[in-house]
Parts: structure tokens; sequence; C-alpha cells
């Protein structure tokens, strides 16, 4: 099942919702309201995915999530759309700097944080095989740079070394992982060896990933999001 709050155009569904018509709820601008509908629809069986923007998804509906869906270990997959600096044109309220810091914060909930297109199906597949909850944060826009031109393997919980280097090691998360890699071409014109790490999972977070990254001379953290809670902590 999949559910929204008023944003079928926006999250790409009119397809789904005209080919899938008994699979499809919109709840209207009622995104407290579509979290307990999904663990309701949870609780019978149903494999759901949840979709709105990122700060609704995530602030508006933070008690809903850690009692209704983390608490209970639901099969819920929540889409945050256009998180980060992408709607800055609608304002503040729209903008989204805070949401992997929330959602790290609450026990049982998966984080997961795609780069590119290739990797955000990827993503979300492995978010709805998942047993329990997975908070899925989507950042940047339309015509948004690509990472991965080749198929790969993606694993929840498992970093993915896009460039190695014994200088300095960029670990980065959603847009800024093709960011890094700008940026690791320019530091190589500088005789810098930057390694690229893509941190596509937040949460768990590929420990190991981490601790090789640090037998380089400096780590980076890059990420669409605020300093505090994010990757960087």
């Amino acid at each position: 099942m999949i559910l929204t709050a008023d944003v079928s155009t926006s999250a790409g569904l009119v397809r789904f919702k005209q080919t899938h018509p008994d699979k499809y709820l919109d709840v209207g601008i009622a995104e407290q309201n579509m979290m307990g509908i999904a663990a309701g629809l949870a609780s019978e069986g149903k494999k759901v995915v949840t979709t709105t923007f990122a700060p609704f998804q995530s602030m508006r509906c933070l008690e809903q999530i850690r009692v209704d869906l983390a608490y209970m270990n639901h099969d819920v997959t929540m889409v945050g759309l256009a998180s980060g600096l992408v709607l800055g044109t609608l304002g503040y309220t729209h903008c989204c700097f805070e949401d992997l810091a929330i959602t790290r914060a609450i026990p049982g909930l998966t984080v997961l944080s795609p780069a590119d297109c290739s990797e955000t199906v990827k993503a979300f597949a492995a978010a709805v095989r998942h047993e329990g909850p997975v908070y899925l944060r989507l950042t940047g826009g339309s015509g948004n740079p690509i990472v991965y031109a080749d198929d790969y393997d993606f694993t929840i919980g498992k970093a993915v070394e896009l460039r190695q280097g014994k200088d300095v090691a960029l670990l980065a998360t959603g847009t800024m992982v093709h960011k890094a890699l700008e940026a690791a071409e320019l530091l190589a014109d500088q005789q810098i060896d930057a390694a690229v790490i893509n941190m596509h999972t937040i949460k768990p977070i590929d420990k190991a990933a981490i601790a090789a990254a640090c037998q380089t001379k400096l780590v980076v953290t890059l990420e669409e999001h605020n300093l505090v809670g994010g990757l960087g902590s």
C-alpha cells in the first residue's frame, strides 16, 4: 500500500494510482493521521509506504513514528521528499536540515540517504524488503547529477567506496556524494589524494568504513543537513 499526504504529483505517483487504485490512498494534508493509518495497515500484514515532503514526514509525525511505527516494529517505509535545500523557494518551512538527527535518535528505525536516482531505486527496494520501519531521505531535484552510471551492489549498512585515496577521506551522503567526487578531482590537481565514500546508510552506520577512512590524514563529512545530529555526528 502507498499512502500520500496530498503530494501524489510531487512524489511521481500518478501512474501508480491509476494502475493500482486499490493499493493507493491519499489522506490529504493530514500527515500524522497518515502514519496512524500506515501503522494499522502494517499491523494487518501490509507492506506500507508513506510519502510527503521531508519536514512533514519526519518532524510533524515524530511522535507517531516513534510510538506507532518504531516501538511496534511495523514494516513501513517513510519517504521524505525534497529534503535539504532544494525547496528553498517555498521558504524555511519546506527546507529540512534536521531529519537525520531526528530519525537517528529513534530506536529500531533504519535511515537511508541515497546519492542519485539509481541508488534511490535500490534503496527503496531494500527498504521495502527490510523488516521494520525505514526512513528514506531524498535530496536534490530534477536533473540531479548521476553518481552511478553502472550497476552495483547496494546493501543497507554497507558504505560504497567510489574512489580510493591515501591523504584525505571524504565521507558524503545524498546530493553531497557527487560534490565530493568533484572536490576529489580539484584536490587531485593539487596533488592531494582523496578517497570518496558514499555513506548511503546513516543508521546503522558502517563503522568499518569509518575506521578505514581514519587511516588517512584527514576525514571530512559532507551532507545537506545541520552539523548537529547528522552524518558528521
